[in-house]
């Protein structure tokens, strides 16, 4: 006993530094442990509410940022912004489970044919762009049914502990369908049929329709000429002579970059039809009205032989209801 004593007055300082050691050990092994039960247990259950807005808010696996539209303070209703933001957390939740046909299955007719024609489209531009790793996101109603998403890489999967620094968003809309939800992603809000048309001089224009975008709209326009002669809708001599006009009375220029002015010529009853894109962010507070061409040339003959161009002034002017 007396040389257990004095052995361990001798080792008591290096015997207490193992046990340490060894409960330090064990102790980081308990966390580990937990760490990876917790992060299983997170993935493999899902976490959609099927009741109220506060269990919205609490469970939903994305985090819901209020219900007031960033745009003016008003959003859909509450019994609205349940079903909505359940359809998101669905389609998230598909593609975060690498469930792309199921995920593709959510979006609207007009967003395939718009943007993602196929599943494989769906996969190579928007899967695996925007999935590469897991992705948690919040939620922020935007306007109406448009939703702003903020998607974050999931840091237990990175390892980045300060993985909030970077972010895609996104915007989605969500359409009801008779009784189901669909989704326009990808900045893609809808498409609206407006189908007004116009008889002015021969031509008959129809505004079929509008796609709608966060930073831009296209319009498709049908024009027919039932004239005898060949029509110039526009010569590309001067700026903004194609443009929205909106209920207060301001124009909205068409991106002439993208025209091809050699393609506005239609012969006698000739039928085209165009997409004129306009540069103006998604609102639902400025309400267009007409769509105007300012100089349509009803003679393109007369307008070839005339020698001096920059001086021929036999325009038409032409409006449509949008």
């Amino acid at each position: 006993m007396f040389r257990f004593g004095r052995w361990y007055n001798e080792n008591k300082n290096k015997l207490w530094s193992v046990i340490l050691i060894i409960v330090a050990i064990i102790f980081f092994i308990q966390v580990i442990n937990n760490f990876y039960i917790n992060r299983n247990k997170n993935k493999k259950e899902p976490n959609i509410s099927q009741t109220t807005k506060n269990t919205i808010e609490n469970e939903i696996s994305g985090k819901l940022e209020g219900t007031g539209s960033l745009i003016n303070g008003t959003g859909s209703t509450n019994r609205n912004i349940e079903k909505h933001t359940l359809t998101i957390d669905t389609f998230i939740k598909h593609c975060n489970e690498g469930q792309v046909e199921e995920a593709y299955k959510l979006l609207t007719e007009e967003c395939k044919e718009e943007i993602f024609p196929s599943l494989e489209s769906f996969t190579n531009k928007y899967f695996k762009n925007v999935f590469k790793t897991y992705k948690t996101y919040s939620i922020q109603n935007w306007m109406g049914s448009t939703y702003k998403i903020k998607l974050t890489e999931d840091a237990l999967t990175t390892g980045k502990v300060n993985s909030n620094s970077s972010y895609l968003q996104e915007y989605i809309t969500v359409v009801e369908k008779g009784t189901e939800y669909k989704l326009n992603i990808n900045n893609y809000i809808g498409r609206t049929q407006i189908d007004k048309t116009t008889n002015t001089k021969g031509l008959n224009i129809t505004v079929e329709s509008k796609e709608t975008y966060m930073d831009y709209s296209e319009y498709t326009i049908k024009i027919q000429n039932n004239t005898e002669k060949t029509i110039l809708l526009d010569n590309g001599k001067r700026a903004n002579n194609i443009y929205l006009l909106d209920a207060n009375n301001v124009e909205e220029y068409a991106n002439t970059g993208e025209i091809i002015y050699s393609n506005l010529r239609l012969i006698p009853r000739e039928i085209k039809k165009y997409t004129f894109k306009f540069s103006n962010s998604y609102s639902n507070t400025r309400v267009m009205k007409y769509f105007v061409l300012k100089n349509v040339i009803m003679d393109y003959d007369e307008y070839d032989r005339t020698m001096d161009k920059n001086n021929y002034d036999n325009f038409t002017k032409i409006t449509v209801g949008v």
